[in-house]
């Protein structure tokens, strides 16, 4: 496939810091769940004061933000067709969520609350419960069986999609630092679970797809990235690596032996060797990525690559190069040089960067809990006290977005698929004569609101037109200006 649908979806975990610091302290199980319920729906409620366009789940920019089965407010992105349009949606997610805490301390504190709320994109929390950062893509039907094709990929590229993790004296071992988040959680190479169990690729089927129709590809092991330039990364590559697979270009490279072990490997060793099926070789991370680069590079140079495609394909071979230049301590994680223009672009190492400071001037070792505080720092939204966010202010993190673009994608839909319809039905139905209702991506219904003396009995053609319902089947399905007529009629008949 050239063309491509990309969506992500991020749960995010709240804390609230209330002066019953003891009391807090000691929710756990089913306490801990309608704990984190109460301070989702705080940001529900917030989201209809700041009056932002929205259908049920459904907002006005035509993502979906909701509470998961968890508790934990979860941001889904529209379907995006670029891999760019993807990075604005997924930051526009985190200024979302960040403006409606803003608004929920408001809230707590004329209940008699603090305002002491924050809101992390991390994947784990201090009590070893881990939340997703998941990921969507649009493959064709042949692809999906040879997926076992880009496991090794998956498992490895967390040398650059990884957001870091502190280890604490709960952890087992004596690692103390580790690249990804997700890696210790995941257990299964594939699942249709995604709490219970969860595998590196998600089967589940949430619909039967129809005759010759694309399916929705479903990847769960992922961390959830500060960066926009990891986001970019993380995204893009594997679209590139997809791209071969449909082609049946992606033969010939070694399949892992175990590959959920090497997942956990390569998180706790960088550049740790891994046992391969069939080979008496080993090969590090770093080699396998290499080998998948090599792989899209011949592909591309016998075939047309997008503008896109083509930024993604370089940004990939120059990550992977700097990396090989990394010089890192295996055992103490003591970064020996500074990794300059990683530092700015890859979240592991930029935290690492942060930690390795830290120790040093305060004279610390790993086994300091401030350095914990640190790690979860580092995924506060919060533009004032999130250690990311500072960072990016200090111009310490290269930007892959200018701020117009993540101020759009805050409230406008993407153009090119049926997002952007789904968006500006939302939008110009609001504050209209008629109720809203979204069922899940597909179908929208309309409805006439009913109120008595606005219409007389013997309205028979409002009686007759009291609904319309509209099926966005397909994904690609760009701009559908007469969609949009539909409803600009129906809104006036019930004006």
């Amino acid at each position: 496939m050239k063309e491509r649908i990309y969506g992500t979806e991020c749960e995010y975990a709240l804390c609230y810091q209330s002066e019953d610091k003891e009391t807090m302290s000691q929710l756990a199980g089913e306490d801990l769940l309608e704990y984190q319920k109460g301070l989702t729906t705080y940001l529900l409620c917030s989201l209809r004061d700041k009056g932002c366009p929205l259908a049920g789940e459904f907002l006005g920019n035509g993502g979906r933000f909701y509470m998961d089965r968890g508790g934990h407010p979860e941001y889904a992105t529209p379907e995006c067709r670029s891999v760019r349009d993807l990075v604005a949606h997924e930051k526009a997610g985190d200024r979302i969520v960040q403006e409606l805490v803003e608004v929920a301390r408001l809230l707590m504190v004329q209940q008699g609350g603090s305002r002491s709320l924050h809101i992390f994109k991390n994947n784990v929390d201090l009590y070893g419960n881990t939340y997703g950062g998941h990921e969507n893509y649009l493959i064709t039907p042949w692809a999906m069986k040879q997926i076992r094709k880009i496991i090794p990929f998956l498992v490895t590229r967390q040398i650059f999609t990884g957001t870091g993790k502190v280890m604490t004296r709960w952890d087992p071992g004596d690692v103390v630092y580790q690249l990804s988040q997700r890696a210790d959680f995941i257990d299964r190479v594939l699942t249709d679970r995604t709490s219970k169990e969860r595998g590196i690729i998600n089967t589940r089927k949430r619909e039967i797809p129809r005759e010759g129709q694309n399916i929705r590809f479903h990847i769960i092991l992922g961390d959830c990235n500060m960066s926009e330039y990891a986001i970019g990364l993380k995204i893009g590559t594997t679209g590139l690596v997809l791209r071969l697979l449909e082609a049946g270009a992606l033969n010939g490279i070694p399949g892992l032996s175990s590959p959920v072990q090497a997942l956990k490997s390569i998180s706790r060793s960088f550049n740790g060797p891994l046992r391969v099926e069939e080979r008496k070789q080993r090969y590090t991370a770093l080699e396998i990525q290499s080998m998948y680069l090599e792989k899209v590079q011949r592909f591309f140079s016998a075939h047309q690559a997008s503008g896109e495609e083509d930024e993604i394909l370089q940004l990939w071979a120059s990550t992977l190069e700097k990396l090989k230049k990394l010089k890192l301590s295996s055992k103490t994680w003591e970064l020996e040089e500074d990794p300059k223009d990683l530092k700015r672009r890859i979240d592991w190492i930029l935290k690492l960067w942060i930690l390795n400071r830290f120790i040093k001037k305060n004279g610390i070792d790993w086994g300091d809990m401030r350095l914990k505080s640190l790690d979860l720092k580092y995924h506060d939204l919060d533009p004032e006290t999130g250690l990311f966010e500072r960072c990016q202010a200090l111009d310490l993190v290269d930007r892959m977005l200018d701020e117009e673009e993540i101020r759009r994608a805050q409230s406008a839909p993407p153009r090119g698929t049926r997002a952007w319809t789904r968006g500006m039905i939302i939008r110009n139905t609001m504050d209209k004569n008629v109720e809203v209702r979204i069922e899940d991506w597909e179908k929208i219904n309309i409805r006439g609101q009913r109120h008595p003396g606005n219409i007389h009995f013997f309205d028979r053609h409002r009686r007759m037109v009291n609904a319309l319902g509209i099926k966005l089947e397909d994904p690609f399905e760009a701009d559908n200006l007469s969609v949009l007529k539909k409803v600009e009629h129906f809104v006036e008949i019930w004006s």
